[in-house]
């Protein structure tokens, strides 16, 4: 169904833009036609740009008033994830969950919603666990305004801490504020705040307890700066004091500890006898005593310096308090949750004044977003101690003197010369605790000239989130709006990077150079459209406990990738060249290759050569309808694997000369719970999309208008122009959809017939093998000949017949002529 009026065809393409989407989506939920609701929202949630939160609320909404809980909660989930603050999830969570998810919500809706109604369930939920206080604020440059409830106290205070000293207020109880009820009081609150340069503390207690401190940003501008100089080392590396590793804590004995504990390692006498760089560890105010103890023992013990906050300061005002304490040398900001390496700090340092121009240094890592191991912008494993000296021991031997130019560096492990920071000064207060203000501090002194490197010759291990745990994405989002106004030009710059990636030949030399795992490997090639299909195989042999590794070819270079996460992943084989050939062969050999199973009807014919004369057992698999030369050039006795009995047949009647394995294809039936009541819809399952399905979807749906107009098509996936074909009236398409998707994602539109595999043959494509099995009537193309059966109501349409005849074939089978 389509909400509002539409005019015409050429309105309809634009009219499935993704803004109509979210409107449409959002004027069915209204109009209480919650399947369309679904629809729009769904397909909303498919397609580019990435979905914001709201968009998965929408699609919750429809699930919900579908009776779809169980997905209704996942699409919460997802969009508190996109965004923890988002008000309308938090509070759908709230008013929906009866787990530990409720309390969540409860606690995020405090400080975020402005309905007295939904605030008062919120606090009332938060007491009944065992909370007594709750604060909510906004912070403007002369004022701070808020309100604070709690159930029982003496005394409630709001102080702001200022250079010049301490504004504190008294409140009192006020029984006519919106939040005060039985069992809590409330009252609201006004802080003026005086000009500063400097940051501001808000400080909230009861009964002398502070159970809430913010540090707000000065309100008055800095002093401009002065006129950009040129960069030049101030003194020799020998005259230079050793660097201060700088090192915030909050919480989390055990990865602290652990921390400490290698960089104590890491650091070695010089020749003077003096330590190579000084610890220095902040405790944040932190809430565990054990942390506390543990870091004091050390203190005293002269093994590191120690700083202790009275109030929790954050990252940024940690770090800049610890700044005020070192005057002099280079400085390394270290998470707590950071693994480090013997003399990385020396390593770092090198890399650091091997040109006068570089202002900041970051390593590689399993956990840093574009400097992680072995796959960029990902959690990579934590490694143990010893697997993380092994990293980094390969790498300095790999990468050295390598030095890559970043946009940014990042401040799980950032070395910053002193140059630098005299150039650009402390961390920017304007960022909430914890995330981009080391983006900032790094842009900044781009802007001063100072170049940005990766050493990838260096690693250490980072777990990452230790301390703000699921409080992260929040504080990503809010920070990264401070660094839009300041760098707009940051985050284009950064997807340019990603997709260059000038730090890939890094990590193919040091993936290239590490111990990879000696279990015997399948080599599994796959290529384009075909690809889906590897990668189901390499599930497949996962779960049967081999090692698979996918080998996917662009153009003329092949891609080699572990499917366990495992090494390699960041290496190529290029067969141009006979020492291409040579080095291929040796990466090939060094993987433990059983055998070689290949999915890709067209395989590079200098690889199959390459496989052959190393000896390796070849098993190609049908997965479309032709084999190129390079397989059929195979010997004659080599088997040709097929992946079920439709697959078999056709194999047999088009090369009955090869000998064809029929090998078990794991596939999941797919069940479809259609909604009541509703008009039935013909579902279409295309494998990929091309221009053949995209002509014959686009003329099924001509003619289904014309004898069957009531009737609609919903096409599960992607095709070649959704908007285009959308501009049928008749149409709509989902977008991109997984296999174990098409269930749950068809069932709202009330599908009585499927039709898939109608294009080229597509074996054991997950999605067409999934089709296949629906709990509903399936029309195919007989790829068998006849051979294989259908089941009861299924259509199998000979595989000869033309688009008209398969057209024709299918409306008379659906009963829709």
């Amino acid at each position: 169904m389509v909400i509002g009026p539409v005019t015409g065809n050429q309105d309809r393409v634009g009219f499935f833009s993704y803004v109509m989407l979210e409107r449409m989506a959002a004027q069915a939920l209204t109009a209480k036609d919650y399947p369309a609701a679904f629809k729009y929202a769904d397909r909303r949630c498919r397609v580019d740009p990435s979905s914001a939160a709201h968009c998965f609320v929408l699609r919750a909404e429809a699930n919900w008033k579908l009776e779809r809980k169980e997905a209704a909660m996942a699409d919460l989930a997802e969009a508190l994830l996109v965004d923890p603050s988002d008000l309308a999830a938090n509070r759908r969570m709230f008013a929906w969950a009866i787990d530990d998810r409720r309390r969540t919500a409860a606690a995020n809706l405090i400080g975020r919603d402005s309905n007295p109604a939904v605030l008062r369930l919120a606090i009332e939920e938060l007491r009944q666990a065992g909370y007594r206080h709750w604060a909510a604020y906004s912070v403007f440059d002369k004022h701070v305004t808020g309100w604070i409830a709690w159930t029982t106290a003496n005394t409630v205070g709001v102080s702001l801490g200022t250079e010049t000293g301490t504004l504190t207020s008294q409140l009192e109880p006020n029984p006519f504020h919106p939040l005060a009820s039985t069992g809590v009081q409330a009252a609201a609150f006004l802080v003026r705040r005086p000009p500063s340069r400097v940051p501001q503390t808000l400080t909230l207690t009861c009964d002398g307890e502070i159970f809430r401190v913010r540090r707000l940003a000065p309100n008055l501008p800095s002093p401009p700066d002065p006129p950009n100089q040129a960069c030049r080392p101030t003194a020799r590396r020998s005259e230079v004091t050793p660097p201060t590793v700088i090192v915030p804590v909050y919480r989390d004995v055990a990865a602290t500890l652990d921390c400490f504990d290698s960089l104590i390692k890491s650091r070695s006498p010089n020749t003077t006898g003096k330590r190579s760089f000084r610890i220095l560890a902040i405790e944040d105010a932190s809430p565990e005593p054990e942390l506390q103890r543990r870091l004091s023992e050390l203190a005293a013990r002269g093994t590191i310096d120690l700083l202790v906050n009275e109030t929790n300061l954050g990252f940024v005002g940690a770090i800049n308090r610890a700044l005020e304490h070192v005057l002099a040398g280079d400085v390394v900001l270290l998470n707590s949750d950071t693994v480090v390496p013997p003399d990385f700090v020396e390593r770092l340092a090198d890399v650091a004044h091997s040109a006068p121009d570089i202002g900041t240094v970051t390593p590689l890592s399993n956990n840093g977003d574009i400097f992680s191991f072995p796959l960029p912008n990902n959690l990579n494993p934590m490694q143990s101690y010893e697997g993380i000296l092994e990293i980094d021991r390969t790498a300095s031997v790999a990468n050295a003197g390598v030095v890559t130019d970043v946009p940014s560096g990042i401040g799980f492990c950032l070395y910053v010369t002193r140059d630098c920071l005299n150039a650009i000064g402390a961390l920017s207060e304007n960022f909430e605790r914890g995330y981009l203000e080391d983006v900032d501090l790094c842009l900044r002194a781009r802007g001063k000239g100072f170049r940005n490197v990766c050493a990838p010759s260096v690693y250490i291990g980072h777990h990452g989130s230790k301390s703000f745990q699921h409080e992260k994405r929040r504080l990503v989002l809010r920070n990264l709006e401070v660094l839009d106004q300041r760098f707009p030009d940051y985050r284009r710059e950064c997807r340019a990077f990603e997709i260059a990636d000038p730090l890939r030949p890094a990590r193919a030399k040091l993936d290239l150079a590490l111990t990879w795992p000696s279990q015997p490997s399948v080599l599994i090639l796959g290529n384009g459209d075909k690809f889906d299909v590897a990668e189901e195989r390499a599930r497949h042999l996962r779960e049967r406990g081999e090692r698979a590794i996918l080998l996917s070819r662009a153009r003329d270079v092949v891609h080699v990738r572990a499917a366990d996460g495992s090494s390699p992943q960041a290496v190529q084989l290029n067969l141009d060249t006979e020492t291409g050939s040579t080095e291929a062969a040796d990466i090939i050999t060094r993987l433990n290759p059983e055998r070689v199973e290949i999915f890709e009807p067209n395989p590079l014919p200098r690889l199959i050569d390459l496989i052959r004369k190393l000896g390796l057992p070849i098993h190609p698999w049908l997965t479309s309808g032709i084999l190129s030369e390079a397989i059929t050039s195979l010997p004659d006795d080599t088997r040709l694997f097929v992946p079920g009995r439709i697959a078999q047949a056709f194999a047999r009647a088009r090369w009955p000369e090869r000998k064809i394995v029929l090998q078990d294809w794991p596939t999941c039936p797919m069940t479809l719970d259609p909604i009541h009541g509703a008009r039935r819809s013909l579902a279409i399952v295309p494998s990929e999309p091309s221009a053949a399905s995209f002509r014959l979807i686009q003329a099924l749906a001509n003619d289904l208008r014309r004898c069957a107009p009531s009737r609609s098509i919903v096409v599960a996936g992607m095709t070649c122009d959704d908007d285009r074909l959308m501009s049928c009236a008749n149409v709509f398409v989902t977008g991109k959809i997984a296999a174990g998707e098409i269930g749950d994602v068809l069932a709202p539109h009330n599908p009585g017939w499927l039709l898939t595999d109608f294009d080229e043959p597509a074996f054991g494509h997950p999605l067409i093998e999934t089709a296949r099995r629906a709990s509903i009537p399936v029309a195919y193309r007989d790829r068998s000949d006849g051979s294989a059966k259908p089941r009861k109501g299924d259509l199998a349409i000979p595989a000869d017949a033309d688009e008209a005849g398969l057209i024709d074939a299918v409306i008379t089978w659906a009963g829709l002529s």
